[in-house]
């Protein structure tokens, strides 16, 4: 027989059976501390605790697609990149597609009267219905060189 029961009188039965069924703590899911009191299916010691779980669960989401955007914009920047290198400045969609560019990621957008200008990082381009034309890269500036001129 289990120790609390054993402090208990024999009317305070019920109460002693609720202690014998939460005897065996459950750990905190945040930070893995026993969980000293509360319901039997409580799984966070405070709301710091459950807080910083739900927080850590939503960022670790957010850092996939974080990734997954990123591989996508690296790739094109690559691509655009390779195509500035050698010297093309304009060129077909579906062949840029075709290549494994994708045109509905990019890291800037500016409409400057009837052109739609775009950019992939420091890779500048105008994009119409069938072409990407004016690839161009720009010299992007740090705030180093704004303190040295």
């Amino acid at each position: 027989m289990c120790e609390a029961l054993r402090t208990f009188a024999p009317n305070d039965c019920a109460m002693a059976y609720k202690i014998e069924e939460m005897e065996h703590p459950v750990c905190c899911l945040a930070c893995g501390k026993a969980i000293p009191s509360g319901r039997p299916d409580k799984k966070f010691c405070s709301a710091a605790c459950k807080n910083r779980w739900h927080n850590r669960k939503k960022n670790q989401h957010r850092g996939v697609v974080e990734q997954r955007v990123l591989r996508i914009l690296e790739r094109n920047h690559s691509i655009l990149d390779k195509l500035e290198r050698l010297g093309v400045r304009s060129v077909d969609r579906l062949t840029l597609v075709g290549l494994g560019y994708n045109p509905e990621y990019v890291t800037s957008y500016r409409k400057s009267g009837i052109h739609h200008q775009y950019a992939c990082f420091d890779i500048h381009y105008e994009q119409t219905p069938t072409r990407i034309k004016k690839i161009v890269r720009t010299t992007i500036r740090s705030s180093a060189d704004d303190l040295n001129v």
